[in-house]
């Protein structure tokens, strides 16, 4: 298993990975469809240059990934990281390979000096058993206001 940034090399294998991902588990996933072009126009938009992904790959194919961003408030200095998505084919689970992606996530925390980070989390029997296996966290419920602009 190896770990390495999405980039435009490897945006075919990822893309790969996302459709699989969605016939096996459409209800999980936040799209309807891949959006393959929208998904490689992305990668050299400006806009997410601060959106990396560190993917999970098994000989040759994409098994996983977990997707952050970073940011601060000017106001106190508080350097901040958000875990946007993480996901792990179902044949990959219970191996380790969530883990090790919230491992080279958190290298990334220290070596940008991130204060704390956090997720909006799944509270599925099998995300509780995760993420309850986690050392010195606080496992918070937190009320939560969404507003949407436009159709997405």
């Amino acid at each position: 298993m190896i770990y390495e940034n999405l980039t435009s090399k490897n945006v075919d294998k990822y893309i790969q990975y996302l459709k699989k991902a969605l016939s096996i588990e459409p209800d999980l996933m936040v799209a309807e469809c891949v959006d393959e072009l929208g998904i490689i126009e992305r990668l050299n938009d400006p806009f997410y240059q601060n959106t990396p992904s560190i993917l999970a790959i098994d000989e040759g194919k994409v098994v996983g990934r977990i997707e952050y961003h970073f940011y601060g408030c000017l106001q106190d200095g508080h350097r901040m990281a958000y875990v946007d998505w993480v996901y792990v084919l179902p044949e990959y689970r219970h191996n380790g390979i969530a883990q090790q992606l919230f491992k080279e996530f958190e290298n990334e925390c220290i070596k940008h000096n991130i204060d704390q980070y956090y997720l909006i989390r799944a509270t599925n029997p099998d995300a509780d058993n995760f993420y309850h296996s986690f050392e010195d966290v606080h496992l918070d419920d937190e009320p939560m206001l969404r507003k949407m602009f436009g159709e997405r």
